[in-house]
């Protein structure tokens, strides 16, 4: 395992990396993004998640060619840069999905969507993705599964009363490939005091 990073340090510097290596990764790894996301909290403490760890070629291979089954990202030229280049490693992630080593499918126990069951499994996504940046590993949250629910369902063994909330797709960086720090809107623009427009001050005035 490597050394450690503080909590802070992760958060700061987590983002979203889609070119990875195709070195295995340990199982004790995988055993400590799957011990993060279990420690989430969950709507009622139900605990109603699962997850899956994909490693087997075939089924990396049949989900990939699911997802170039669909529409490509449509790159326009009214996009910022960085909206183009983030579309344009979406891509390239879709179209190399076999290559990943290994996959982590999060589900949840009951209806697709929504803001409850959504507030019980994507903490723990969140817990998963934060603890591959302390590892040193990379991933990142995609959704697009949605668009082929059943067919992945049906690979997998799903449950009927179990709906896919996300594939994270998880490896080492490949070369060149860094982590953050991440660009945002200002906390100046999202953040107010006591009241819609109020500004939240982040320096002592």
């Amino acid at each position: 395992m490597p050394d450690e990073i503080g909590l802070f340090e992760a958060i700061d510097t987590q983002r979203g990396l889609r070119q990875f290596k195709p070195d295995p990764v340990p199982d004790e790894m995988i055993t400590r993004l799957l011990r993060a996301a279990i420690k989430a909290p969950s709507g009622g403490v139900r605990q109603g998640w699962s997850f899956i760890v994909i490693r087997d070629e075939e089924t990396r291979r049949k989900i990939g060619d699911l997802y170039r089954t669909g529409s490509r990202f449509d790159i326009r030229d009214d996009m910022s840069t960085q909206q183009r280049r983030v579309y344009r490693r979406a891509q390239h992630l879709e179209d190399h999905m076999e290559d990943v080593p290994v996959f982590i499918l999060a589900c949840i126990e009951g209806g697709p969507g929504g803001p409850v069951s959504g507030a019980s499994i994507y903490p723990a996504v969140q817990n998963i993705l934060l603890a591959a940046r302390g590892l040193g590993l990379a991933s990142v949250l995609t959704t697009r599964q949605s668009r082929f629910e059943p067919e992945i369902k049906d690979i997998l063994g799903i449950p009927e009363n179990v709906t896919t909330a996300a594939i994270l797709p998880i490896g080492f960086p490949a070369e060149g490939v860094r982590y953050g720090p991440t660009r945002r809107r200002p906390l100046e623009e999202v953040a107010f005091d006591g009241h819609w427009g109020n500004t939240w001050k982040t320096e002592a005035e």
